[in-house]
């Protein structure tokens, strides 16, 4: 018998309470992380930026750059796998992929990531990342409207004295900023230089990049090509897993693609923006000397600068 999502027990959230509580299910040891204990090849690239920093977007290019712009894929993720959603998904990491080099994706932080690889991570304004997780999880883990994207915004902003989330995340990797294996850069520089982008990632992979690749690739990483193609960029394989485990409704909606947000609803209140600035000044700051996320990218462009 077919069970039709109205008649299982379980449901989207209704409450933040519930939402976590949903969450934390999902990111359980038995289904998520063991990321360590994959031991990789020296040419395997990682793909590492933390959630809704430009992942997918890398994954894309990444595929596109090894394969020449190979489009026959079901999902992304079926192709450039995750790490932290190994086991239940079915997925042998060690398995020969399709094209070389074998490439992956992470939301890991430098400490927790195999060594011995290659890694590519993508930093993100924490404000905007917080934004578009909300939508992301909007109509998927909780009912639209339900939760206050500023209670939710709060989940983020971690206690006095201590990096969390976000903050630890881009702390561990810019730490590698001198390490030859990591390419770092900024979503918002991708945004305004995707040629750039493209040609920094080739590198990284060590993939000889053509006139004709390159223009492949910028076109089928372009937002048109994959809003057109969005059903390639769905997170299939852990709404599955979300699906099977925690219960939410079948066929949720889980599409990283978007034409963007109605920015007067997805807001942050001035308390929350004032929270998230005093993590800044209180953690990021004494670390690294940037006062707020605009000196990050710029640190970042002078890398890139010296460096060619």
């Amino acid at each position: 018998m077919t069970i039709k999502p109205a008649d299982r027990p379980w449901g989207r959230a209704t409450t933040l309470e519930q939402f976590n509580a949903l969450h934390d299910k999902l990111f359980t040891p038995g289904n998520y992380g063991q990321v360590a204990l994959f031991d990789p090849r020296p040419s395997d690239v990682f793909i590492t930026p933390f959630a809704k920093s430009g992942t997918t977007w890398l994954q894309q290019i990444a595929h596109g750059l090894r394969s020449q712009g190979d489009m026959n894929f079901e999902e992304v993720g079926f192709v450039v796998p995750c790490l932290d959603f190994p086991h239940p998904l079915g997925i042998a990491l060690d398995a020969p992929q399709a094209f070389e080099p074998r490439a992956y994706m992470t939301h890991s932080n430098w400490q927790d990531v195999p060594k011995g690889g290659r890694y590519i991570c993508a930093f993100r304004n924490p404000k905007d990342v917080i934004v578009s997780y909300y939508r992301f999880l909007e109509n998927w883990f909780f009912e639209p409207g339900v939760i206050d994207l500023d209670a939710f915004a709060q989940n983020f902003v971690p206690p006095e004295d201590e990096l969390g989330d976000w903050w630890l995340h881009m702390i561990s990797w810019w730490e590698q900023r001198d390490n030859a294996a990591v390419l770092l850069l900024t979503y918002e520089d991708m945004v305004g230089d995707l040629v750039g982008t493209v040609r920094k990632v080739a590198g990284l992979m060590d993939i000889t990049l053509t006139d004709d690749l390159l223009d492949t690739v910028v076109r089928q990483s372009s937002r048109d090509f994959m809003l057109a193609n969005a059903s390639h960029f769905d997170e299939r394989g852990v709404r599955r897993l979300a699906e099977k485990e925690i219960g939410l409704p079948f066929n949720s909606d889980a599409t990283k693609v978007t034409q963007g947000a109605d920015k007067s609803r997805y807001r942050l209140s001035p308390e929350i923006n004032a929270a998230f600035d005093a993590v800044w000044r209180s953690q990021i700051e004494p670390r690294t000397g940037w006062s707020d996320y605009d000196d990050l990218r710029k640190a970042v462009r002078v890398r890139h600068a010296t460096s060619t």
